[in-house]
């Protein structure tokens, strides 16, 4: 490597890994540094931020919310405890509480059979098999109400007798086409006008919650594993360009380093891309489903029209929040591999 150019390369350090004091860049053709380079405490922030949103478990997203909080968010510590050991713990406790509160419910519905309890029974039985905002609900206020309803012998209705034959139409091509596994299979079993009726005030959008939570919790656990490796493995490539633009190792390993990050995460942009078209097609099934609900006429639409719009925001928001993560792969990426490059071509 010549001298002058070395010089030129150790100015242009400061710029893409924030380590030295420089007067000028030197490099217009390298993308600017992502966190995970130039401000790796950032990047751990902004992770356990996203974590906070993205998280379908209650459990997590309050511990993460609450590390975030720890000294105006400055608190470099709480972050570090929350990726070492706060983010395992804080899914041990939200299995815990689902299963705790799985028994409860099925606890209750045995206990409380319909013939004496109709409003306890139903209310159990959808929370044992909702998601697991629903399971929470019951927990602290649902059973409660549900049995001031029993005790005053407010009478049940199971809206059967409300259905239609459009209902059981509408229900079949939900069973054939919706893009939500559960939703498919929940419309499949619907076989009685008890079950249309119940699946339309109530089982239609629980399972769709429970495709969204399961969806998030797919692509959490995959952003959680390959967002580890590459914080590690950016850290070995930004110490490797360290020390060869400080002239105490050889450039062959700041390449190495480099080529490394650029083809180990190079699949996760096309994985984010894929996510939003999943997303995109339960915006487009939701969109469609609205439409039912509006040109609906039988009176058990009522309930599944007022939530339906809220599932429909969900999944938009699933959309743009895959857009974002593609563009925070393809940064990394496309800044590996101009730094790799820009070795490569040290000596022209």
């Amino acid at each position: 490597m010549v001298v002058n150019r070395r010089g030129v390369l150790v100015a242009v350090a400061a710029v893409a890994v924030s380590v030295l004091a420089v007067p000028k860049p030197a490099l217009a053709d390298l993308p600017p540094a992502p966190n995970l380079v130039a401000n790796p405490v950032a990047a751990d922030r902004d992770f356990v931020r996203w974590l906070s949103v993205h998280d379908p478990r209650a459990t997590v997203r309050s511990v993460a919310r609450s590390t975030l909080l720890s000294g105006g968010g400055t608190d470099e510590a709480a972050i570090k405890a929350f990726l070492t050991s706060g983010y395992a713990t804080a899914l041990d406790q939200a299995a815990q509480t689902r299963t705790r509160q799985l028994d409860y419910a099925n606890r209750m519905a045995s206990t409380h059979p319909a013939q004496f309890y109709p409003w306890v029974n139903a209310a159990a039985l959808r929370a044992a098999s909702g998601t697991a905002a629903e399971l929470a609900e019951f927990s602290s206020t649902g059973y409660a109400a549900a049995l001031a309803k029993d005790d005053a012998k407010v009478p049940y209705d199971d809206g059967a007798a409300q259905v239609t034959e459009e209902d059981y139409e509408v229900i079949g091509i939900v069973a054939r086409t919706d893009a939500a596994p559960t939703v498919r299979r929940r419309a499949g079993e619907v076989t009685t006008d008890a079950d249309v009726a119940e699946f339309l005030r109530y089982g239609w959008v629980s399972a769709a919650g429970i495709d969204s939570d399961s969806f998030r919790e797919q692509y959490v656990a995959g952003e959680w594993e390959q967002w580890r490796f590459a914080r590690q493995d950016t850290l070995l490539a930004v110490t490797a360009d360290r020390a060869a633009r400080a002239g105490t190792a050889n450039p062959s390993a700041a390449i190495r380093g480099w080529q490394n990050v650029k083809n180990r995460f190079a699949p996760m942009p096309p994985t984010w891309t894929y996510e939003q078209q999943s997303a995109r097609d339960q915006v487009n099934t939701w969109t469609r489903n609205l439409q039912f609900a509006a040109g609906s006429t039988g009176p058990l639409w009522t309930q599944f029209a007022a939530k339906a719009p809220a599932v429909r925001t969900q999944w938009v928001a699933e959309v743009n929040g895959a857009i974002e993560q593609t563009a925070w792969w393809n940064n990394l990426v496309g800044y590996a591999a101009a730094a790799a490059d820009e070795w490569l071509h040290s000596d022209d």
